[in-house]
């Protein structure tokens, strides 16, 4: 740790209580004289204007001289202190003024910098000071800056030598031992205890004097537990709002969690894998995370802003191997046609290679500033969107329907991912056709009558499976049984042992044993859709759509993504009602970008010239008297 300076931690708290309490935030972030008092975390007013979906570019920035350190204590790839291939030296030196141009050129516009990372407040003061003056030259830039921060990582060896209370304050295994991160360095403190919750406030607050926009929470695992974890967010986000009462908090969720972001004003998470169409194995197969895209943009609820990381790799690890540059455009247009910012990963050898100006890593750059300004420059395009879905699946808090989404998306459905913990009276449930409850528990009163109604007046087609809706919200009775029995006409006690159809007023009750595959199911849901959705692209392999409407220019919206990258042409597609004018944008130099608009009978045909990655068709719908 020779590399790091160290400081009393009295002078740490008295010079970010004084030398910090008095930086400037960007003028657009100054609180009016009516918003000085923060309002609730999950209240959408909180999230600043720049901050809507649609508006804002991420990227993760870690670096600095904890962060090499970290590197260095938790056995990363290529982080070793005899440092031959230099990750160190980059690692340390990356809040160097000069690597804000790195920002520009890829056209990200909200960078999260690491400000704390599990070593004692002395260790960490002079990232404090690089930190808070890069926010500045950020800020200078019109680049926005949220501070990361670890909800519980404790490199115990200087905490103790620094902090020799801190010992107290890990997290214990039912046994008394200490809970590791990962050994030998890295202990998990317990979140609840009240001297490391004021440290963990201690340094937001330092953070939020200096400048942050937002914060990014990492480690937040399970094991801490839901209430806890709120406890904690709600600590954070009242010291933090109190300097800026428009600060976004966003928690890395993984697998298992996603849904805890309902607890806060943002949702990330780093789960995401590298998209594509690959060859490699016997059969051709697709790579998509549209599923956990939806779902998470669900747990966003159209106003909290979400982000997501492609962690995962299709070969090699993200530490050690950059995705390609093409392949840094389609994951960008993949969360962009979901309405997600997508982050991309610098950390170890990409971040080392920018850093000493290698070719091939301002190549990818470049292409990701490539997409990313296309984003910007059509920002209108993807701000204040409403789904068309006609599908909704009504999900529980586990997380393990995600990869049967996945699944859903290849097949090309379009859908909304909506939850039990929601208020179904607060959800317009009259937009869809269809409703799937994929093993979905619990599934309250509420929401039992909510859909009830829905089918019998609605007229719409409910596909219950497996014991969806067994259990009720609180504790269960021995008479516990279907909450949704009655209208798919089952009991725990007969239940039948294939698919059971019943109509029910305008609609229809399917009852499922199982869950099918999701081919089947999608032609299953298709069976009662018939022609109901607006918009109608003709299958192709390796291609996805996803489309919304902006009524403020009263135009669908149709993304277009194909996974091959591979040029296509003459893409078809059917809209259910008349079309004004259409136009075709593409971040891919294409030759052909002219669609053609014909009308053939009731519907309106629509060619689609070329495809290569990813197209935006904007549809504007004419007004017919």
């Amino acid at each position: 740790m020779s590399s790091v300076h160290r400081i009393s931690r009295r002078k740490f708290l008295d010079e970010t209580a004084a030398g910090a309490a008095f930086t400037m935030l960007p003028h657009s972030h100054l609180p009016s004289s009516s918003a000085l008092l923060p309002g609730p975390i999950t209240n959408p007013a909180t999230v600043p204007s720049w901050f809507q979906p649609g508006k804002f570019r991420p990227a993760r920035w870690d670096g600095g001289p904890i962060e090499a350190e970290k590197g260095v204590l938790s056995g990363w790839p290529n982080y070793t202190m005899d440092d031959p291939r230099q990750v160190l030296q980059a690692t340390r030196d990356w809040y160097n003024p000069r690597t804000i141009e790195f920002l520009k050129i890829a056209h990200i516009n909200w960078a999260w910098v690491t400000w704390s990372n599990g070593f004692s407040a002395e260790t960490e003061q002079e990232q404090h000071r690089l930190v808070s003056a890069y926010i500045k030259a950020c800020h200078k830039n019109n680049i926005y800056v949220a501070a990361y921060f670890s909800i519980g990582n404790m490199f115990w060896k200087d905490m103790f030598e620094h902090e020799p209370e801190s010992i107290a304050w890990v997290k214990r295994l039912p046994g008394g031992g200490p809970l590791f991160y990962s050994r030998p360095n890295r202990y998990m403190a317990d979140i609840t205890h009240r001297d490391w919750l004021s440290l963990q406030e201690e340094r937001v607050a330092a953070a939020a004097r200096a400048g942050a926009d937002a914060f990014w929470i990492d480690n937040t695992f399970g094991y801490y537990g839901e209430k806890n974890v709120m406890n904690f967010l709600d600590a954070i986000y009242r010291t933090a709002s109190r300097i800026n009462p428009h600060v976004v908090i966003m928690s890395n969720y993984n697998h298992g969690i996603y849904t805890w972001g309902r607890f806060q004003n943002g949702v990330t998470t780093e789960d995401g894998q590298e998209p594509g169409y690959y060859t490699d194995k016997p059969k051709p197969y697709l790579a998509t995370n549209a599923g956990l895209l939806r779902y998470n943009w669900g747990v966003g609820e159209g106003w909290r802003p979400v982000s997501m990381e492609d962690g995962g790799r299709h070969e090699g690890d993200r530490m050690t191997t950059p995705m390609q540059p093409r392949k840094w455009q389609l994951a960008i247009a993949e969360c962009a046609m979901y309405h997600v910012g997508f982050e991309p990963y610098f950390e170890g050898l990409f971040l080392r290679n920018l850093y000493f100006g290698d070719h091939q890593a301002l190549e990818d750059l470049r292409a990701i500033g490539a997409y990313n300004n296309f984003l910007e420059r059509n920002e209108q395009y993807y701000l204040d969107s409403q789904s068309l879905a006609k599908v909704a699946i009504l999900c529980d808090t586990t997380d393990s329907v995600v990869p049967y989404l996945n699944q859903l998306s290849e097949q090309n459905l379009n859908y909304d991912v909506i939850f039990n913990y929601q208020d179904p009276q607060k959800r317009n449930l009259k937009q869809y056709d269809a409703m799937i409850v994929p093993h979905t528990n619990p599934v309250s009163g509420d929401w039992c009558v909510a859909l009830t109604q829905w089918v019998h007046e609605g007229g719409g087609t409910l596909v219950a499976v497996g014991d969806a809706s067994l259990f009720s919200t609180g504790p269960a009775s021995p008479g516990q049984d279907f909450g949704l029995g009655k209208l798919l006409d089952i009991s725990k006690k007969t239940l039948p042992p294939a698919q059971r159809v019943r109509a029910r007023g305008k609609g229809f009750a399917l009852y499922l044993p199982q869950l099918p595959s999701a081919r089947d199911m999608v032609s299953l849901i298709h069976r009662y859709l018939k022609e109901s959705e607006l918009v109608d692209v003709e299958p192709r392999e390796a291609i996805l759509s996803n489309v919304a409407y902006q009524a403020r220019y009263r135009r669908v919206i149709l993304h277009l993504l194909n996974y091959r990258q591979a040029l296509e042409k003459e893409i078809r597609v059917q809209v259910r009602t008349p079309v004004g004018r259409v136009e075709v944008l593409s971040p891919d130099n294409l030759l052909k970008s002219l669609p053609e608009v014909q009308k053939r009978g009731q519907y309106w045909d629509v060619v689609i010239p070329e495809l290569q990655t990813y197209d935006l068709v904007a549809i504007y719908l004419k007004n017919e008297r």
